[in-house]
């Protein structure tokens, strides 16, 4: 097992072909939260605003993405956190509208199917602002709504935990599935990928939405071990969903006995639980990518960098995918692979950039 250089993260676990989300933060406004990032001294390239679908620690290392990336090209750069679902980014991207000044837009879509969001999307194009989709892309069908995607390939991320399920529970079994928003682009392939990369074996029980909302991810848990006793793989598709599946877990060795815990991203809180073992697998994104390269594409696209474009999106491609390494508790897991990294080597690497959760 050796550590992956995160710039050569390959799409998926055994060549198998992100929400980060959060709970709403207690903003008096109830509609976002708004953090700004450092630039570089007198920048003098276009400002750029990244527009989360939530607020999430997954998010920070977005941020200190697209810091870093800030300072290195030279552009003034800041992340507007929704928490308030679609209505909310839909307020946030009509505020970017009206800001003349503000150039490039990456926005991380919480509904892909949303017409609000598109129109929004569509609106600052029309004015003339770059527009990228990061981390969850908007749907097909209004694909014209941004210039690119950079993120995860979401189908090979969840074909990439369904064959970890698989490895670890050949058995197969009931699945229970908990994320913020089952509408999400992100959500809806992941789950699909899942079931994919699991096989037959691996039956969905239920899918259990907590509107970003952590207690409810708790009473979710609780209430899918209980309507379904033989549930056998417990699966977070979002980052926060991770630690508090796993926090059920171990308050109850019998549950722990039972379940196989499959995750997405590295939340800070989760850290420890795959120290303890209270999760068997992580697919982890790199959203420090996703940030750095947002700022870098933005850039080039405000400025019709043409060349730089061609490099990033080569041969008229729109999507630039980031991709995805599987966490494990210790070298002894049964899941192997090129991209497959233990708990406390991911440590390692998240103290190479300043970060405490990916």
């Amino acid at each position: 097992m050796r550590f992956v250089n995160p710039v050569l993260w390959g799409a998926c676990l055994l060549a198998a072909a992100g929400c980060g989300e959060s709970a709403p933060d207690a903003s008096p406004s109830g509609g976002s939260v708004s953090s700004t990032g450092s630039n570089a001294k007198n920048p003098t390239g276009p400002r750029l605003v990244f527009v989360t679908n939530s607020n999430a620690d997954w998010w920070n290392a977005v941020e200190k993405g697209m810091t870093d990336g800030g300072k290195n090209f030279g552009c003034p750069v800041e992340l507007k956190r929704n928490n308030s679902g679609s209505t909310g980014q839909i307020r946030l991207l009509e505020d970017v509208l009206s800001q003349d000044d503000v150039k490039g837009v990456a926005v991380s879509v919480i509904e892909a199917e949303s017409p609000g969001v598109a129109d929004a999307m569509n609106n600052l194009r029309k004015a003339g602002k770059a527009v990228i989709a990061i981390d969850s892309d908007i749907a097909t069908s209004a694909a014209g709504a941004r210039q690119a995607y950079i993120g995860t390939d979401n189908r090979k991320a969840g074909a990439a935990a369904g064959k970890a399920a698989a490895i670890l529970r050949p058995q197969g079994g009931k699945t229970a599935i908990f994320v913020g928003t089952g509408a999400a682009a992100n959500a809806i392939e992941r789950s699909g990928g899942f079931f994919e990369g699991a096989g037959p074996k691996f039956i969905r029980a239920e899918l259990f939405e907590d509107g970003n909302d952590f207690a409810r991810v708790t009473t979710n848990v609780q209430t899918a071990v209980t309507k379904y006793p033989d549930v056998g793989i417990l699966l977070g598709l979002w980052s926060y969903n991770a630690p508090r599946i796993a926090e059920e877990v171990a308050n109850s060795a019998e549950l722990r006995k039972r379940v196989t815990v499959v995750t997405f991203d590295l939340d800070e809180l989760s850290v420890g639980h795959l120290e303890h073992g209270s999760i068997d697998a992580s697919v982890c994104q790199n959203p420090y990518d996703m940030g750095f390269k947002g700022v870098r594409l933005l850039r080039a696209l405000v400025e019709k960098d043409q060349k730089t474009i061609d490099e990033m999106l080569p041969n008229g491609a729109t999507t630039i995918e980031t991709g995805v390494r599987i966490i494990v508790p210790k070298a002894d897991s049964p899941i192997k692979g090129e991209n497959v990294i233990t708990i406390e080597e991911m440590k390692k690497w998240l103290e190479t950039k300043g970060l405490k959760s990916s």
